[in-house]
C-alpha cells in the first residue's frame, strides 16, 4: 500500500469514527431526565392552588368530594379576588 493510500484509509476511519461519537452523543442527549416539577405552568404552580390546597391540608379534609369541593370554590373565589387567599 502506498503512502497516499494508507493516509487516506487512515482519514477516512478518523473521519467514520468522529461521525459515529457525534452521533453516540447525539442519542445519548436525547435521553434527558424530566424536569424536577413535571407540572410546569400548571395548577400546582398556581399560587391560589397552593394556598387553597394548604387550607385544606389545614382543616384535614380527606381526599373526595367535600375536599374537591373546596377547592373548587377557594380557587374560584381566589380567582374573582385577584389574589391568593391567606393561609393561616
Amino acid at each position: 500500500m502506498s503512502q497516499v493510500a494508507s493516509k487516506t484509509v487512515f482519514l477516512r476511519a478518523v473521519a467514520i469514527a468522529a461521525l459515529m461519537i457525534a452521533a453516540g452523543g447525539i442519542a445519548l442527549g436525547d435521553d434527558t431526565p424530566p424536569p424536577a416539577n413535571p407540572a410546569q405552568g400548571g395548577r400546582h404552580n398556581n399560587p391560589a392552588w397552593i394556598a387553597c390546597k394548604q387550607q385544606a391540608d389545614d382543616q384535614k379534609l380527606q381526599r373526595g368530594d367535600a375536599r374537591r369541593e373546596f377547592m373548587k370554590t377557594c380557587v374560584k373565589s381566589a380567582k374573582s379576588s385577584g389574589a391568593a387567599p391567606a393561609t393561616s
